[in-house]
């Protein structure tokens, strides 16, 4: 009979490509992994997998229960979503990736009205670039994640993303500014603008610089910061300008302390989107999390249908 914990294992390998990846993120020996796996191949009496120095590739026969490990688990997903009622769980827990903007300034709103709901689950969240969120959510150490970076410097085959709103950055100055008075600027405003930066190489900078360089315009850097808090600080003390999203100057142009700009024909517009393994299936405690978040953006209906 087929052994489900085995070929849960098995279903790791194929996704990690190794046995030593599989074995680090199953928290087990690679010995351990390999045992499994020969076991596994003995009980049904085929190899399901060709050993290389550069990790393992699929048989076909290991392709066929590929095929069929996929469909078990997605019916095993199905079948606790359609039976664990998550308004009388105990207790569950749900772990979420998010860039650093989206986590501080988005994620704890989303997370108090979810627990408001279910005041009995966790929301663990997890912030960091958005290469280390994509791998984490590839690796399952995250069950989603949040980013508003690009990923065309990560295409992977099994990650899916979903656009859940354009958000137009905006030029935001501080009192001193010139620019204080100013209702709407255009991007050639900004030739020889001082502006406030995130670190050298951070996907936000990176594409800012892009976006100023399609426009022929070479940006002058005021100063680096590697958090936004500090870039916020600079701008609304100083005479520098910065880029960036109205969630995250909120509080502080209603305080009267910093001053959000558009910019015309909005050529500072990012995506904020989710982010999942394609090869996973929502638990019950995800799409529960997702389903409130739609009341905020609608297109996540399309994969809660």
């Amino acid at each position: 009979m087929l052994d489900l914990y085995k070929l849960q294992i098995f279903s790791v390998v194929v996704q990690e490509g190794s046995f030593s990846a599989a074995a680090e993120r199953l928290y087990m020996t690679q010995s351990a992994v390999s045992q499994h796996m020969k076991e596994l191949e003995a009980s049904l009496g085929r190899p399901f997998f060709e050993r290389g120095w550069r990790g393992v590739r699929l048989t076909p026969h290991g392709e066929i229960l590929n095929r069929y490990a996929t469909e078990i688990f997605e019916l095993v997903a199905k079948a606790e979503s359609a039976l664990i009622d998550i308004e009388h769980l105990s207790g569950g827990r749900i772990s979420i990736g998010a860039t650093p903007g989206i986590g501080v300034y988005l994620v704890p709103d989303w997370v108090q009205h979810f627990r408001y709901r279910y005041p009995q689950l966790t929301v663990a969240l997890q912030t960091g670039v958005t290469a280390q969120i994509v791998g984490d959510v590839l690796g399952r150490r995250l069950d989603i994640g949040f980013i508003e970076g690009e990923l065309n410097d990560h295409p992977k085959p099994r990650l899916s993303a979903l656009v859940l709103e354009e958000i137009e950055q905006q030029v935001v100055v501080g009192f001193k500014h010139p620019f204080w008075e100013h209702d709407r600027v255009g991007i050639d405003d900004l030739r020889e603008q001082s502006l406030i930066v995130r670190e050298p190489n951070s996907q936000s900078r990176t594409w800012l610089e892009g976006v100023l360089h399609e426009h022929r315009i070479e940006p002058v850097i005021g100063a680096e910061f590697d958090n936004l808090e500090s870039m916020k600080r600079a701008v609304s003390i100083g005479r520098c300008l910065a880029v960036l999203p109205p969630y995250v100057v909120q509080t502080e142009v209603e305080q009267g302390l910093l001053h959000m700009i558009p910019v015309e024909d909005k050529p500072f517009t990012r995506s904020l989107k989710l982010i999942w393994d394609s090869q996973t299936h929502f638990s019950p405690i995800t799409r529960a999390f997702l389903v409130e978040l739609s009341g905020r953006y609608s297109a996540l209906k399309a994969i809660l249908a």
